[in-house]
């Protein structure tokens, strides 16, 4: 069955589907774009990572206790986490990064409630036959109730910071700055950009158009000061709310008017929006009118932007997080779902694509992480995604 219907402007096409778990889909904007679902484990992990662990050249993934290696990934142990509340763990994110400066990429970790931030080392090459990799203690942030974690360089100096995303308002926006030694070993210092103020939802670009990446969050952005941002306070700006945003939140230009735009879904509930930021006001106060992308599905609690269609161009990738708090959230026995948007400048709408689409807890969802990455090497690029419906793999297959 096949319907259209217009959302505020923003035409959405949709096909209803009864694929499986394991069965093929097509996006629905172009038939004959076809993907393949692969599940390669199902617990209650909602982060993930790509990267070559094993020095082959051929990407691997880690996602939770295990890690797989391509090119059959191979589930391999890595490590062990702790479970909490009703279907949780404590794995909020992942990143791959050499962190003890011995070639290969270990993982650096983030955790809901926990403040220690933990990496786990790569055993390198012959050395995988093992439970667990070794842990090693970062730094103790001195908080906890974090909604996510981001590896992001902020000050472009070509560094990644790690900053972490708090649903707490009353937590701290902090980065945590990595500094790399002689010896090649990675440690960390703390800079508050605000010892208050943080929220649900988190992303960063130049809002202000001053050539400076600024930090959005859930009640409004910080404003990267002129001359070294670690050396004091960043301006707070309470210009928007977005509430229960998105882990992250999209800056891009979408109009290209040379302002930056948001994109960001509501986490917990029905919405998927933009933000068209206008002409900022005399004082300098920026201006935003708000969009509505699509409201059929609901909890896309974590979005990415990436070519997935190879026209040249980024699509929003997004879908439903499933169970994000244990079946209390609106639409939690949805079917889930995996799509991706094109965005049309000319016309300034949207045209949905649906990749999967399964029950509730039978297919693939998103977690707090996806990754896009083209790990067959067929010169299109596969979409990665943990949750609580199991960590899945959506080959594309191309045309």
């Amino acid at each position: 069955m096949k319907f259209h219907h217009a959302i505020l402007g923003v035409l959405v096409t949709t096909i209803a589907t009864h694929a499986s778990a394991q069965q093929a889909g097509k996006g629905q904007g172009d038939p004959q774009h076809q993907w393949r679902v692969q599940r390669l484990h199902k617990d209650n992990n909602e982060a993930i990572a790509v990267g070559d662990i094993d020095g082959d050249g051929v990407p691997d993934i880690t996602a939770g206790e295990y890690w797989y290696q391509a090119p059959d990934f191979q589930q391999r142990s890595l490590r062990k986490i702790a479970p909490f509340g009703a279907d949780y763990m404590q794995n909020n994110s992942e990143h791959l990064l050499d962190m003890d400066g011995d070639g290969d990429l270990d993982v650096l970790a983030g955790a809901f409630t926990h403040s220690i931030v933990n990496w786990y080392e790569n055993p390198g090459a012959g050395n995988y036959d093992v439970e667990a990799w070794p842990v090693h203690q970062l730094l103790d942030t001195g908080t906890g109730h974090n909604e996510a974690t981001f590896l992001h360089d902020i000050d472009g100096d070509g560094t990644p910071e790690f900053i972490e995303n708090s649903w707490n308002r009353k937590n701290p926006t902090q980065i945590i700055r990595l500094h790399r030694g002689d010896d090649g070993k990675v440690t960390a210092t703390t800079h508050f950009v605000s010892e208050v103020g943080n929220g649900h939802g988190m992303g960063f670009g130049d809002i202000n158009g001053d050539g400076k990446q600024d930090i959005v969050f859930q009640s409004g952005w910080y404003e990267q000061p002129a001359a070294d941002p670690f050396s004091q306070r960043w301006k707070y700006h309470h210009d928007f709310d977005l509430p229960q945003a998105s882990c992250p939140i999209l800056v891009v230009d979408l109009n290209e008017d040379g302002r930056q735009d948001i994109v960001w879904g509501d986490g917990h509930s029905y919405g998927l929006y933009w933000h068209e930021q206008l002409t900022p006001q005399s004082d300098g106060t920026t201006t935003w009118r708000q969009h509505l992308i699509d409201k059929k599905f609901s909890q896309p609690h974590s979005l990415a932007w990436d070519d997935v269609d190879n026209d040249g161009e980024a699509e929003l990738i997004t879908g439903k997080r499933y169970f994000a708090h244990s079946g209390r959230d609106a639409g939690a026995h949805d079917d889930i779902t995996v799509q991706f948007y094109d965005w049309n400048r000319k016309s300034q709408t949207w045209k949905k694509n649906l990749i999967s689409t399964a029950p509730a807890g039978a297919g693939p969802g998103i977690g707090l992480q996806i990754r896009v990455h083209d790990l067959d090497g067929n010169g299109w690029k596969d979409i990665i995604v943990p949750g609580k419906s199991g960590t899945h793999i959506l080959w594309n297959d191309g045309k």
